[in-house]
């Protein structure tokens, strides 16, 4: 049966794409900026580079989590927008409040890195992470259940991949409020075990082609 759909509106599918990367880059430099420099002050007190790098190591470990978080959601935007044909109202208003979402994070990360030990703080590192997964899947969801939204070219198996995908990031970020409730700390790495699981499903899915074939819609 096929369905008649209206056309797109004057947003189209390009114009969330340019913003979306723009937000994901400005997010980026957000996080970045967390990270500090050698200063006039530094050379002053003759602060040596082996000492300033020590110095820095925390930092940097916080930059390269909330990195590879910021590239795990840049990755699962996309693959729902590979997907879609175009975009309607609703679409919209989920993405936009995805992307408010995703420039907090290097906010939250910063938090978490200067008050680290604070179950509050990281309660609100995973809170945000877990709403930013809630929009994904809402976003998702609603692409799959609305017609014409969705490309006709695609296999229902990708679907099922990416509907299986979008799971690991809500479900690292329950884990992690709920530890960080018992005031366990170092929470935020468990992002990597989601990197890891994440890759090793890539991996699997292509080693054996047979999960991406099926029937076309």
């Amino acid at each position: 049966m096929t369905y008649g759909t209206l056309g797109e509106g004057p947003v189209t599918k390009t114009n969330i794409g340019r913003l979306t990367n723009g937000i994901f880059v400005f997010t980026l430099l957000l996080l970045f900026k967390n990270v500090r420099l050698p200063s006039f002050s530094d050379s002053l007190h003759e602060t040596g580079a082996d000492t300033f790098g020590l110095m820095q190591i925390p930092d940097i470990l916080s930059f390269i989590n909330a990195f590879l978080i910021i590239a795990l959601i840049w990755i699962m935007t996309f693959h729902i927008f590979h997907q879609l044909q175009k975009v309607d109202r609703r679409f919209l208003y989920l993405h936009f409040g995805l992307l408010i979402l995703i420039v907090f994070i290097p906010i939250t990360s910063h938090l978490y890195q200067i008050f680290d030990g604070n179950s509050f703080i990281a309660f609100f590192f995973h809170a945000n992470i877990l709403c930013i997964s809630i929009f994904l899947i809402g976003e998702w969801y609603h692409c799959t259940h609305t017609p014409g939204l969705l490309s006709i070219d695609e296999h229902m198996q990708t679907f099922s991949c990416i509907s299986r995908k979008i799971l690991y990031l809500p479900i690292t970020a329950i884990i992690g409020i709920i530890l960080s409730l018992y005031d366990v700390h170092l929470t935020r790495n468990l992002y990597y075990a989601t990197m890891m699981v994440f890759f090793l499903d890539y991996v699997i899915t292509n080693k054996h082609p047979y999960f991406l074939r099926g029937k076309k819609k």
